[in-house]
């Protein structure tokens, strides 16, 4: 998909965006399980696909047919990866439960 790379169409497609979407969720819950096993990780690509998201949600929520599941997604997606990252700065790295429930 070059397009979710910025190498493709200027106004990029809803099936790339929505792909972009479901590739940083992958990327976030692949995070969280490699964390729970106490390894390193470069979360370069991750912030690399959120930064795309971001400058492209615009023109996802302007031609979604459904702009609400877009923007529950997105708000699903955020608290994700907040969720990440107080588990990173906690050193916990749980896949299950909340590590804010201590």
């Amino acid at each position: 998909m070059s397009d979710i790379d910025g190498n493709g169409a200027d106004t990029p497609s809803p099936a790339s965006l929505e792909s972009a979407m479901t590739e940083v969720e992958t990327m976030i819950l692949n995070a969280r399980r490699v964390l729970a096993g106490g390894e390193l990780l470069d979360m370069t690509p991750l912030g690399e696909r959120v930064s795309w998201i971001c400058a492209n949600v615009r023109t996802m929520v302007l031609t979604s047919s459904d702009p609400d599941s877009i923007r529950l997604r997105l708000e699903k997606m955020v608290s994700d990866l907040n969720r990440l990252e107080d588990e990173i700065r906690a050193g916990l790295g749980a896949v299950d439960g909340d590590a804010r429930e201590e």
